[in-house]
């Protein structure tokens, strides 16, 4: 590559989303080579484990992804987290663009990508989320309320409540099912599971119910536990 990187200038965060093997490494070491941090995976499950242990300050999407689509999680990303979306992709036609837009995407190239534009892009994009503050999930114990990013408010049940402080503990990371249980001084049963999954089922039902745009930002942990997967107002899980 003929530009070398510049030091003096700040590295981002990046996770990229891309099922080919060979231009996830190609996008990622380019990324590299311009100074940024850079984790890559290959679907949006593999996102999520990662955006647990590694917040990304954007992601960048292909969009024919197995499973779920990059339409589909950028429109999850843009309800449940602050992050800069970019989508990189092959379909070039005006409406996929304007989809790809519409589901939250800030930029969207079409393949081929120049790593020089591409880092250009990024770090423009980071100066733009920098300057606009982005509305959150806000949790009040003491009310008994969770907000959603866009203002909805949604009233808790006790238990509900203890579940998401206690989740909210340690946002993004992994919450054992036993230590759940304990909160909520329940037996760790044969049916402490099922109550477990279907307390949670029904809060992102009500979620969904009170605004159908936002979905909890919930996760189970591969049988362990639990996380809560996006950003918060911290100042207010402590009340």
């Amino acid at each position: 590559m003929s530009m070398p990187r510049n030091s003096q200038l700040p590295s981002l965060n990046v996770v990229i989303v891309e099922d080919d093997p060979e231009l996830r490494d190609i996008l990622a070491s380019g990324l590299r080579y311009f100074g940024h941090t850079v984790h890559a995976v290959s679907d949006g499950k593999a996102l999520d484990a990662e955006m647990a242990v590694f917040p990304p300050d954007i992601v960048i999407l292909d969009l024919g992804l197995p499973e779920e689509d990059g339409i589909d999680i950028a429109a999850r990303l843009r309800s449940n987290c602050g992050c800069g979306i970019v989508m990189i992709t092959a379909r070039g036609k005006l409406y996929e663009r304007v989809t790809g837009l519409e589901a939250g995407a800030d930029l969207y190239f079409v393949k081929p990508v120049d790593i020089r534009e591409l880092d250009a892009a990024l770090r423009s994009l980071a100066r733009r989320i920098s300057l606009i503050s982005r509305p959150l999930w806000r949790f009040e114990p003491l009310t008994s309320k969770l907000t959603t990013p866009s203002g909805v408010e949604i009233r808790l049940t006790a238990h509900e409540c203890i579940l998401m402080r206690k989740l909210l503990e340690r946002p993004g990371e992994n919450v054992p099912r036993r230590e759940i249980f304990s909160a909520l001084r329940q037996p760790d049963d044969l049916y402490a599971d099922k109550r477990l999954e279907t307390m949670i089922s029904r809060l992102r039902a009500k979620v969904r119910a009170a605004d159908p745009d936002t979905e909890l930002p919930v996760r189970a942990r591969h049988n362990l536990g639990y996380a809560f997967l996006a950003e918060l107002k911290q100042d207010l899980i402590n009340d």
